[in-house]
């Protein structure tokens, strides 16, 4: 499935998307253009990133829309980003070209455990993904399965 792209009533870019997870959320995007692994890259206490491969090293995830192609690493990278989340320091939303089990699995949780509620889109082809860029204000309907670039950048 390819994402559509168009412009809305108010003339933002909207990318369409598939809806994995439900809910809305805002938030600055933090952008990287490599495979993502959250078992031991991602420090559940800060939600800093410590993957020393990652192009995110030492940016912190907590409350940013995490916009990654694919997720790589083992089956504990569930449990590392439901840690994450636990301790308040997870991604506001998560965007990806196509998601895995293993990311679904810890928001379901999340959602069930905590009551948290991050959306989750993915399906979102290669130009759609370079329209993205990290510190872009984003809007992410899990329910409809869009992307809504909001402009601006965080200070």
């Amino acid at each position: 499935m390819k994402a559509q792209r168009h412009k809305n009533k108010g003339g933002r870019n909207v990318i369409q998307g598939r809806g994995v997870m439900p809910g809305r959320a805002d938030g600055f995007a933090l952008v990287s253009t490599r495979p993502f692994m959250f078992a031991h890259g991602v420090d559940p206490g800060t939600g800093k990133i410590i993957d020393v491969r990652s192009d995110l090293l030492d940016e912190t995830m907590k409350g940013k829309v995490l916009v990654f192609a694919f997720g790589k690493g083992s089956t504990t990278g569930s449990a590392w980003l439901l840690e994450t989340i636990r301790q308040a320091n997870g991604p506001a939303a998560i965007v990806n070209i196509e998601t895995e089990p293993i990311i679904v699995t810890a928001l379901i949780l999340a959602n069930r455990l905590y009551d948290v509620e991050i959306p989750l889109v993915d399906r979102i082809d290669v130009q759609a993904m370079q329209l993205l860029e990290t510190d872009t204000l984003l809007r992410v309907d899990g329910d409809a399965g869009t992307i809504t670039l909001l402009g601006g950048h965080s200070l």
